[in-house]
């Protein structure tokens, strides 16, 4: 015979099985969304890590704004707290408009990642004005923008309109006052397609634009490259005894703000090579066949 108390064991787990499978189709059929709301409970909860982790980088993409207006404020504050030279150029107003389009950024990522996002659209914002201002920083600043452009096209012109005037005189200019006459004359030859260099340099100091100042050097053997001037905006022109030669070397900044100026440089780093122009008389010369 079998031992009750082995049938009673067997019949016991029978029931309680039946009793755990017909409870959980009870569950099942209460709650057949169950699983849907998991899922959905998890696709919510990637989305918001996905749209929190865009809203950091776009937000981070809004500091080289709001830096880059700190050191606008920075050279303002210098200017007007110390006896320095600088490009003249509203500093002020950029570090305000800079600082502005900071903000905005700053506050497109915030609100995408605290409310709407509008299907991730308001994070456009912030992602092109961020590499926009990482484009345009290093080519952004005053005297790569101004000084060093104008600065090259006084250099620059100062070897053409030379070259008209050693054809008019066969000589180079003697002193200042033809040095300026070549200037005035030279755009005639180009029947007016380019304009005489100005008077004034983008330089200034204590609030009054420096102008070019002109240091003439006769009897030179070659350019002035030491002792130079502390002023930005002195240029150097050196011409031989005959006045056959010349060489043209010039001060400026390699900075917006600076308390002396130096040596101009062919992209204003101080590795580079000097800013020289020259000529000879002989590569004017007539051509003789």
């Amino acid at each position: 015979m079998r031992p009750a108390g082995n049938g009673w064991t067997f019949a016991n787990w029978r029931r309680n099985d039946q009793w755990t499978e017909a409870w959980l189709k009870k569950v099942i059929l209460q709650s057949p969304n169950a699983g849907v709301d998991s899922g959905m409970r998890v696709s919510n909860l990637f989305r918001k890590t996905v749209r929190t982790a865009v809203g950091v980088v776009a937000g981070l993409l809004s500091l080289p704004s709001l830096v880059f207006g700190s050191y606008f404020v920075w050279c303002c504050y210098r200017i007007h707290t110390s006896d320095a030279y600088y490009v003249q150029y509203p500093y002020f107003l950029a570090a305000c408009v800079l600082f502005g389009i900071g903000l905005l950024s700053a506050s497109c990522a915030l609100y995408g990642v605290r409310r709407r996002s509008f299907c991730g659209l308001i994070f456009i914002i912030p992602f092109s004005v961020g590499f926009a201002t990482l484009v345009y920083i290093p080519d952004g600043t005053p005297h790569v923008q101004r000084s060093m452009m104008d600065d090259t096209n006084y250099l620059s012109d100062i070897h053409s309109f030379f070259e008209v005037w050693y054809g008019a005189h066969h000589r180079f200019p003697k002193d200042e006052a033809e040095f300026h006459d070549a200037l005035r004359q030279g755009p005639a030859a180009w029947q007016f397609r380019v304009s005489s260099p100005p008077v004034n340099s983008d330089y200034a100091k204590n609030g009054e634009r420096l102008p070019y100042e002109i240091m003439v050097i006769d009897g030179a053997t070659g350019p002035k490259l030491d002792a130079l001037s502390e002023r930005p905006g002195v240029i150097y022109y050196c011409v031989s005894a005959d006045n056959q030669q010349f060489w043209v070397t010039m001060t400026g900044l390699r900075e917006d703000v600076s308390a002396k100026a130096t040596l101009k440089t062919v992209a204003d780093r101080p590795d580079d090579k000097p800013w020289l122009i020259t000529a000879s008389g002989k590569d004017y010369a007539p051509d003789k066949r």
